[in-house]
């Protein structure tokens, strides 16, 4: 008996020790965040963890085109298309809210944004302006031009426009002085250490938020949880915090 035990208990080590595969697909403004527990999160669980970004609109084309995830993280909206879809859960997680920001390149005192009045002020005063393409399906883009024209701007804003895919262009844009200021998520252009980035002010700052569920079609749905846990709790939070977004009660 106990010469077959011993490799059978060899072979479930052995099991253990190999790798599992965590496939995450998350909107771009996410992305900061989930890598950073992505990475803690592998080494933890002896797990290689793939961590693919997009925008919103392309999380869910990524999605409703059969690319296969574990886990995803996308706007409430998008969650709830794909949920209606059976494509994730019904059950999905808030994770944080997006944060959108000015950026000028490091080293410009901060621009007058302090309300509303002051941005339309700074926005009709700049040379070039980069934010995110609205036809690449990044909601930013949208966002930032629904708002000037709500501040009665939105033909200078569009005569302004430096168009860029998402918002690590919109950063590079302003980094290399392609663009005098960008608008988008502040967790996008933080990165960049040749921009300085301010949010918005709060009268003209968005309310979007991510969320997070597990795919109907997940192969990994154990890590999927874990990781959807970590997102959930403190590192999550704090990760939100330190990426320049605004944690949400979940």
């Amino acid at each position: 008996m106990f010469r077959i035990i011993v490799p059978a208990l060899l072979c479930l080590m052995a099991s253990d020790a190999v790798a599992k595969d965590l496939k995450v697909l998350t909107g771009a403004g996410m992305s900061v965040p989930i890598r950073q527990l992505a990475e803690d999160f592998g080494k933890s669980r002896h797990a290689t963890v793939t961590v693919v970004s997009d925008t919103a609109g392309g999380v869910q084309k990524r999605v409703e085109a059969g690319e296969a995830f574990d886990l995803v993280i996308a706007t409430q909206a998008v969650m709830t298309a794909l949920s209606s879809e059976q494509l994730v859960a019904v059950q999905h997680h808030d994770l944080a809210q997006m944060v959108a920001g000015l950026a000028a390149k490091a080293g410009t005192p901060k621009p007058a944004i302090a309300d509303a009045a002051q941005a339309r002020t700074t926005l009709l005063a700049a040379r070039t302006i980069a934010y995110v393409d609205p036809a690449s399906g990044g909601i930013t883009g949208v966002f930032f031009l629904s708002q000037a024209d709500r501040l009665g701007i939105g033909g200078e804003v569009r005569a302004k426009a430096v168009l860029e895919p998402n918002g690590t262009g919109v950063a590079e844009a302003v980094a290399t002085g392609a663009a005098q200021y960008g608008v988008t998520l502040v967790s996008e252009m933080l990165p960049n250490k040749g921009v300085a980035v301010w949010p918005l002010p709060d009268d003209i700052q968005m309310t979007t938020i991510y969320a997070g569920a597990i795919s109907t079609h997940a192969e990994n749905v154990l890590d999927a949880a874990a990781l959807l846990d970590d997102l959930r709790g403190k590192k999550g939070h704090d990760a939100a915090i330190r990426a320049g977004l605004k944690p949400v009660p979940n």
